[in-house]
Parts: structure tokens; sequence; C-alpha cells
């Protein structure tokens, strides 16, 4: 059996989102309110010898991040639909189709994945 090899990377931003369609009991959610996003991607290497380097990876998140949401305004974007951008991000930017997973948290408590 051959082993498999994956990098993770962590990074973290300031943002502020809202939730429309939040049911009463969380209806505070449907105003706009701060997180800290803690953001942890988990991307497939081909090898044991850094393939991808930690720091480059996290610097290209940070940098795509900021891209989407200069101002840190994420108006309706859920933890999930965050994390399936990354994914789709780093999908493209690596060259990787399959077992990539980003798991985005808020306040790094609760969160959501997207896997491909």
């Amino acid at each position: 059996m051959g082993s498999k090899f994956y990098i993770i990377v962590r990074t973290q931003f300031i943002g502020k989102h809202l939730w429309k369609d939040a049911p009463l009991e969380v209806d505070f959610l449907k105003l706009i309110h701060r997180h800290v996003f803690h953001i942890e991607a988990k991307i497939p290497v081909s090898h044991d010898n850094r393939q991808l380097e930690f720091f480059t990876v996290q610097k290209f998140l940070n940098e795509t991040i900021t891209k989407m949401y200069p101002d840190g305004i994420m108006k309706g974007t859920s933890c999930e639909m965050l994390a399936e951008k990354l994914v789709t991000a780093i999908s493209t930017a690596y060259g990787v189709k399959r077992d990539v997973s980003v798991s985005v948290f808020e306040d790094n408590e609760n969160g959501g994945v997207c896997e491909i």
C-alpha cells in the first residue's frame, strides 16, 4: 500500500457577514456581524519533500481572500460557500482535481467544509 501525502495550511482573517434567512431563534444573524474566520486547507501532494511550500500556499490563500473581500464584507457568504470558493481556487491554481479539502470556522468554533 502506497503512502498518501498532504500539506495542511492554516490562515485567518476578520470578516463580516449575515444570514438573511436565519430562523427566529437566531434572528440576530440577519444583521451583519463580525467573526475571525479560521481557514484550513488540505491539499494532496505526490511526494514527501515539500512539493508545495506552506508559506507560498498560505500567501496564495490570503491574497485570494483579499481579492474576494477587500473590505472584509462577505455579505451573505457562509462558511460552506467560502470553503467551496477556496477549493475551486486551489484546484485551479495548483492543478489538483481531487482530495482537496477546505474548512472554514467562525471564531475557531463552528464551521463548514468543502471537499472535492
